[in-house]
């Protein structure tokens, strides 16, 4: 049994090194906190107060990280995210599953101070990961609808930066705007995303008040929104996380014309990158056939996993 201790902020190289190696083996499916060193230092890098704060560590006799978990808590919704178990066990070990569910669990108990009052927990994984579906089972979580995560890269992408961004005109003064601007148009943007994205992990205060890395990038109809487009640049990809389209101006071409301006601006303001990713719920057929005219292609599945108080 590994020990179980709250994290140092020197353990910080040693988490990234195990998610990395876990990720580069597809038997562990792991592949949603990107595919690079920094990639996940950027994820990590969100948590507040601090990662170490937040996080709690296994190690094995000779001191190694063999597991984490990171709790990451969201004040103005009430609710918790978990940030694995990751556990290091090899997969065609005779005892990994055990090895497996008994780090996991004491991890996750030993986080219960951090969880304190909070009762509505959430956590996310690949839809192959089986140990984390029972775990989530264990403690009394639910699955919610599967999320496809879809990619562009190569000439797919060098196509999608030389498409035409504007809008199609069907009314007057159309344009596009990048957050910051007026207040007006800020209130709409979070108004619309509440509205599209109820349950989501980021609230539209937190998406339009700059709080968080993401470019958003508006359609604008003179003085009205007709949608946005959100996303942020990692290290290795331009990852798209939001678009919404007010319904009467959907098939108009709008949420393309969204895509298209944020990855240049993604662009112009941290330089290329290999490919494009956007995550998109099973079952919304709209945001599927956006993505697929675009040319992008799903590269993997993932499940939220959710707790709530009776």
């Amino acid at each position: 049994m590994y020990d179980i201790r709250p994290a140092a902020q020197d353990d910080l190289d040693a988490v990234l090194a195990l998610i990395l190696r876990l990720q580069a083996d597809d038997a562990h499916h792991i592949g949603y906190l990107g595919e690079t060193l920094g990639d996940v230092s950027a994820e990590l890098a969100e948590f507040e107060p601090d990662w170490s704060a937040c996080t709690v560590v296994a190690t094995d006799d000779s001191g190694w990280v063999r597991g984490a978990l990171t709790v990451e808590l969201d004040t103005d919704t009430g609710r918790a995210y978990l940030h694995g178990p990751f556990v290091d066990v090899p997969v065609n070990h005779p005892a990994g599953s055990r090895i497996w569910d008994q780090t996991a669990d004491a991890l996750y108990a030993r986080v219960a101070p951090l969880l304190d009052g909070v009762a509505d927990r959430e956590l996310l994984g690949h839809t192959g990961h089986r140990r984390l579906a029972a775990f989530a089972e264990r403690h009394g979580f639910s699955a919610a609808r599967p999320c496809g995560i879809h990619v562009l890269d190569g000439e797919g992408l060098r196509g999608l930066m030389l498409r035409e961004a504007s809008c199609p005109r069907t009314g007057p003064a159309r344009e596009m705007r990048v957050l910051p601007t007026d207040a007006a148009v800020h209130e709409a943007v979070a108004v619309l995303h509440e509205r599209c994205f109820p349950k989501t992990y980021l609230s539209g205060r937190k998406l339009v008040d700059g709080s968080r890395s993401h470019t958003v990038v508006v359609a604008m109809d003179g003085d009205r929104v007709l949608g946005y487009a959100s996303g942020k640049a990692e290290p290795s990809e331009f990852y798209l996380d939001f678009v919404a389209v007010e319904p009467d101006v959907r098939g108009q071409g709008v949420g393309g014309a969204l895509v298209t301006e944020l990855v240049w601006k993604l662009a112009e303001k941290s330089g290329a990158r290999p490919q494009a990713a956007a995550a998109i719920l099973a079952g919304n057929r709209s945001s599927q056939r956006l993505f697929d005219r675009l040319g992008f292609r799903l590269h993997l599945e993932l499940v939220a996993y959710r707790a709530q108080a009776a």
